[in-house]
This record gives structure tokens, sequence and C-alpha cells, in this order.
């Protein structure tokens, strides 16, 4: 799952040509920043391995293989990658709140081979009892399943207006949906100040798993505190998973299609 990548153009946090390590599958999985506290007393407890490598210039990917001991405990799971690593100089706890202090002595090992990364870890004095590690990990995405419901009206006889899509946590509640093949047809609606389409949505089950609105989408939606504008919402808001029922075009349901038979039940 692990790649390297390069940007031609640099960041404050990255000059530019320097290679990274990213994940193949940006929709299924996403990397996350770890820093952890591992003692070196007794040994680390780490086995890495070498994903690729064997260049001269000492680039490559590095990823942990099995852990034991010091690493188990530090929370270090098989599949991280190190990508720098600092000497830990004390903790100080104030009021039950951990505090703390690194010296200036560090390696960076992102995207090196098994070498340069074994180097970076035995690089330090032997009075130097821990280590902070900062890591790479991969985790999967957060899935939403989300119900939508067409008016009855625009559908065929005998046809299901609902129709169940999934949705990676982060994703655009209107694009995802149109990627799909979701539909959003209202010839009554008015069209959205930031979109231009007819994106009003009304949310039955799920609001939480929304990001909040904005005050201007707030006010505009006084009246109607479950509807959204899918242009403006996220799902899946802080990398949350579980279920949504919603409506789309609204002014195409007719008075008695309102009440919801999704299989997600109120």
């Amino acid at each position: 799952l692990w790649i390297a990548s390069v940007k031609a153009d640099g960041s404050q946090n990255r000059e530019a040509g320097m290679p990274y390590l990213d994940c193949k599958s940006k929709e299924t999985y996403f990397v996350d920043d770890e820093s952890l506290v591992i003692s070196r007393d007794g040994g680390m407890g780490m086995n890495l391995i070498e994903l690729a490598g064997g260049r001269e210039d000492g680039y490559g990917i590095t990823i942990v293989e099995s852990v034991s001991g010091n690493a188990e405990k530090a929370g270090i799971v098989a599949g991280d990658s190190i990508v720098s690593v600092q000497a830990l100089s004390s903790v100080e706890v104030v009021d039950g709140a951990s505090s703390v202090e690194t010296q200036e002595q560090g390696y960076d090992c992102e995207c090196r081979d098994f070498d340069a990364t074994i180097g970076s870890l035995t690089s330090f004095d032997d009075d130097v009892d821990s280590l902070i590690l900062n890591i790479k990990r991969i985790r999967r995405s957060p899935r939403i399943n989300v119900v939508v419901e067409y008016p009855p009206s625009q559908c065929g006889e005998g046809v299901d207006n609902k129709e169940t899509v999934s949705l990676y946590a982060g994703e655009i509640l209107l694009t995802a949906l149109r990627n799909r093949g979701i539909v959003f047809e209202d010839r009554d609606a008015g069209q959205c100040d930031y979109c231009g389409s007819k994106c009003m949505v009304k949310i039955d089950i799920g609001s939480n798993l929304l990001n909040p609105m904005s005050t201007t989408e707030a006010k505009f939606m006084k009246n109607n505190p479950k509807c959204r504008l899918a242009c403006k919402t996220v799902v899946g808001y802080g990398m949350q998973e579980g279920n949504i029922r919603m409506r789309i075009n609204l002014n195409e349901w007719k008075p008695d299609e309102g009440k919801s038979t999704s299989i997600f039940a109120s």
C-alpha cells in the first residue's frame, strides 16, 4: 500500500523534489501521522523490513514488520513507517498533563532504505533512554452508507425509489452523489447561490455524521432545520462511520409521499 511520491513544487514542510510516503489507494485509505515515545531500555522490540531500496542515494521504503516489548507498549504496529526520530530528554508532569522536551539531536528517515533507517535509530548516545518516533500509518478511510430517496413520482411503476450508495468520509455530498449516478432534478427549486445547481436535500437520519452548517447556511435553513445544501456538506465529519438517510428533489414530492419507507428506520 505504501508508495514514495515526489512533488516538483516545494511547500512549507517539504523541499521541492524530496520524496515522501503516500498510499496507493487514496479513496480507500489515508495516511495518518503519529508521534510515539519508545523506551530503549532492553531494546526497542521492532523488526523492520525493506519494501524498496537498493539505490545508491539510500532512498527506499522501510516499514515495521513486527513489534514486541517496548514497541508494542509505545503503540507501534506492523505496517508503520518511521519518518523521523528524536532523542527524548525529559518528561515533566504538571497537573496531570505531560510536557515532553526533546533535544536538538534528531534524524529524518522518511523514504529511506533499511540501512539508513537502522542508522537513524542507532545514532544516539547510550545515555539516551527514550526516543520520539514520528511515524506514518495507513488507515482505512471510514465509509458512510447513504440511502437516497427519490420522489416516487420520478420513478417508473414497480421501481424502488431508494438507492443505496457508499461514500468515503471527507467527501462533498453533492459531488460524491453525482459521481455515483444520483440525479438531482428538481424543477421548482431555486438555484444554489454557491454551486448554481439545485442541491438542497433533507436529512432524515445521520445529521450527526455531517459537518456543522456555516452561519450563512444555518440562516438559509432556519425554517428547514433538517435540510442541507449538498454542495456545502461533508459526510463522515471527524472521520466518522455510519448510516445516512436522505431525500432529494424535494419539490417533486407529493403530500401523500412524505412518509419514508427506507431501510434505515427513523
